[in-house]
């Protein structure tokens, strides 16, 4: 016969909590593994944000570049 049978549910649910509590432990292992690699994806995330912010700001630089020369060759050739 089950022990079980003969608990009463408040008895019954301390057991499962304390089931539950006793394998925490065993679980808090694989949680640190995931907030490692969950960390490193967010670094991963940064890098190719700031990488493609830089590009953006490289971009913008050469565009606001070509324009100066653009301007200076129309009063340059018109003048």
């Amino acid at each position: 016969m089950d022990d079980s049978d003969d608990l009463k549910p408040a008895e019954a649910a301390r057991d499962r909590r304390r089931d539950r509590d006793a394998s925490a432990r065993s679980r808090s292992g694989m949680n640190t593994g995931l907030a490692k690699q969950f960390k490193q994806v967010l670094d991963a995330q940064l890098r190719r944000a700031e990488e493609a912010e830089r590009h953006l700001e490289e971009e913008r630089e050469a565009r606001e570049e070509r324009r100066a020369r653009d301007r200076g060759k129309g009063r340059a050739g018109g003048g």
